[in-house]
């Protein structure tokens, strides 16, 4: 059982520092700056200066990307990997899928990443054809967006309407009896602006056993209230019916099955005996998901009220629900055994809501300082269910936070942000299931993290920055309920340290190089057992020690006014030491990523080359351990007939390249996805 942490708040000496963190001579500076004058300046990602990619509109068009998950493909740093459900999720800087956090206009997207490792996220499922700009952070964040992470924060701002009212009808199809369609309406007046979308897509991929179908809609109305005031209310929905492709043997070709009883396959017999018990052979295949919805509507207030003050408030409601259906072929081959419960069809279902406050304020004390704070609350709660017996699990997860932030400039050259920020979990866990031992269960976790962040321009031309902080990753109610149920101890919390140093190099204002190393060390890694001769298989456990360390470099440039490029470089590092301090590496991450690409432009025609390159990954599979490296080619064509229609085709992987993307799934190859896209 984990321990119960005192609550620890924030010391006093701190706030005195953050508050008045000028000296004397800086008084003087200040007090020659009459306060009336001064403007408040948000801390927007400018000002901090951390590690970030910013993607905007125009660059997503220029990579073809019809979903998140493509749109940050290509930044260094990220690894867009398929998990365990063939999902698609983002490990920025090695760090698990479930720690990255994502957000839409301010409000989280997947509410049940972090808290139940089953949700079943997928950023494919995020359209970007409404995305404005992606803005990724990298390392040790600002406190105001958490330090429950240790990889990064991907935030998603949406287009905003602009004008009179005109939709925006786009058609396309592809490959493997693929389409997306979605029609858009925006626009704005004196009082207001809105963007609204609404579409579908299918498709059945490359492997058997992966059909999807989805609908989606998101949109965003912003009403000027007038006294430097606004209310927003944004929302997205999305509900989907999607297939899990079955995995494939790389020697045979074969399709595999998991050798798992969970789902009440009744096994085969092998005539093998281990301990007393007879081992058998399950075979669980044709996962599936269905009624897999999500909701996300905010409503989000701000104003400001003076030169020196300005803060917002929001409060958002959420929802994910999906029932996981998989196939017990064992059973199904023999009819006369099936019953209530080993189903030939079984299912497990999860469903969450849950509502969010928060609260953000921005006071500019002085001319040079800008102190940010505010609070948090949410609270989940989950349930979840199965067909083939009477299981009554449920439990809520209660998160609170609150935290301070000083962004001071030193003076023209050097800009400083200190912050601290306090977390508490709270979480309750119920389980009953006949013929096993009922369970109920509470716990408290508390946790404070800084976070140091100083940026100095050397020159006009370059810039150096460092970044140090504190996360931390609470232990989430799949794996509380996983360990609980079956006797073993909860894992204890997660947390880290983070460094990074960068230097930035504009060369002209044509072409810039970026490079950052960084270092994140983490203390008792939650992870989960693969290992199936272990009697704790599938249960959580912590890892004693993890470092991940690696280099990011960028570099872009305008050749012309009509030709421009980029090349981008990771290199990562990943190893895991147990107590008795054998060093192993980590699983399921790439050494080495590559991306390219050149974008050309000659009046309404435009077209993009760009290059992938994958190292060698280290698996958990004993057969095959580790997968080769690999590269990828895609090219983009984009025809603008006039400022209403336009036209455009994407051809990935165009020398159709053979790879594996995970040891039993193999890489798409050559295909393409073409259409139109008309104003009205």
């Amino acid at each position: 059982m984990r321990k119960s942490f005192k609550k620890m708040a924030i010391p006093p000496a701190v706030c005195v520092f953050l508050l008045c963190t000028l000296n004397p001579a800086m008084a003087e500076e200040s007090n020659a700056i009459p306060v009336e004058e001064v403007e408040v300046r948000s801390t927007a990602l400018a000002d901090y200066l951390v590690t970030t990619e910013v993607i905007t509109a125009e660059k997503i068009k220029e990579m073809g990307a019809t979903n998140l998950a493509e749109a940050i493909s290509r930044v260094p740093g990220i690894y867009v990997a398929y998990t365990d459900k063939n999902a698609r999720l983002a490990r920025i800087r090695g760090a698990a899928s479930d720690q990255t956090k994502v957000y839409i206009d301010g409000m989280p997207a997947f509410p049940l990443s972090g808290i139940a490792s089953n949700s079943a996220s997928n950023l494919e499922t995020i359209p970007a054809d409404n995305i404005e700009k992606i803005e990724i952070i990298k390392g040790p964040g600002p406190v105001q967006y958490g330090t429950d992470y240790k990889g990064g924060i991907i935030l998603i701002t949406t287009k905003t309407g602009k004008g009179p009212g005109q939709f925006n009808l786009n058609l396309s199809a592809g490959s493997h009896n693929s389409y997306d369609n979605y029609i858009s309406y925006s626009g704005s007046d004196s009082d207001a602006s809105y963007y609204v979308t609404a579409g579908k897509k299918q498709g059945n991929r490359h492997l058997n056993n992966s059909e999807f179908d989805t609908d989606y809609f998101n949109g965003k109305i912003k009403w000027n209230l007038g006294h430097d005031s606004a209310l927003t209310l944004s929302g997205y929905y999305m509900n989907t019916d999607r297939e899990i492709s079955n995995g494939i043997d790389q020697i045979t070709g074969q399709e595999t099955t998991a050798n798992v009883s969970w789902s009440g396959d009744r096994g085969v017999g092998t005539g093998v005996f281990k301990n007393g018990k007879e081992v058998r052979l399950y075979s669980v295949k044709d996962w599936k998901y269905t009624d897999f919805k999500q909701t996300n509507i905010a409503l989000l207030f701000e104003q400001k009220t003076s030169n020196k003050f300005k803060y917002d408030v929001k409060l958002y409601h959420v929802t994910d629900g999906n029932d996981l259906w998989a196939y017990n072929k064992t059973n199904a081959s023999n009819p006369a055994l099936v019953d209530y419960a080993h189903p030939i069809w079984y299912r497990s279902g999860w469903y969450s809501k849950g509502n969010g406050l928060e609260f953000t304020g921005d006071l500019q004390t002085s001319w040079n300082n800008t102190v940010t704070f505010g609070t948090k609350y949410t609270q989940i709660d989950w349930n979840t269910d199965e067909n083939n017996s009477n299981l009554d699990e449920n439990g809520t997860d209660k998160r609170s936070g609150y935290y301070i932030q000083d962004n001071l400039k030193l003076d023209d050259k050097t800009n400083l942000t200190l912050g601290v920020r306090h977390d508490r979990a709270k979480q309750s866990y119920s389980y009953y299931k006949t013929g096993s031992t009922s369970v109920q269960n509470s716990s408290t976790e508390d946790v404070t993290d800084p976070v140091f962040n100083i940026t100095h321009q050397l020159d006009e031309q370059n810039t150096l920055r460092f970044s140090a902080g504190k996360s931390h990753i609470f232990v989430t109610a799949k794996q509380v309920s996983t360990n609980l149920t079956s006797g073993v101890s909860i894992p204890d919390t997660e947390k880290a340290t983070n460094y990074e140093i960068g230097w930035k190099h504009d060369f002209d204002d044509k072409s810039s190089l970026d490079v950052a190393a960084f270092n994140n060390k983490i203390d008792n890694r939650i992870d989960r057992i693969t290992d199936t001769t272990s009697p704790l298989y599938k249960t959580y456990h912590n890892i004693f020690k993890t470092e991940i360390q690696g280099v990011e470099l960028e570099y872009s440039r305008y050749f012309t006014k009509r030709l421009k490029g980029f090349v981008n470089y990771t290199y990562l590092d990943a190893k895991d030491t147990n107590e008795a301090g054998v060093k192993t590496r980590a699983i399921d991450l790439p050494d080495n990523m590559v991306n390219y690409g050149l974008t050309y432009t000659v009046d309404k025609f435009q077209t993009s080359v760009l290059g992938h390159y994958f190292g060698n990954i280290l698996t958990s599979n004993n057969t095959y351990k580790q997968l080769d490296n690999y590269h990828t080619v895609d090219l983009n064509f984009d025809y603008q007939e006039n400022k209403n229609i336009g036209y455009f085709l994407h051809v990935n992987n165009i020398f159709d390249t053979k790879y594996w993307e995970k040891y039993d799934y193999p890489g798409d190859g050559i295909n393409f996805m073409a259409g139109v896209n008309i104003k009205m």
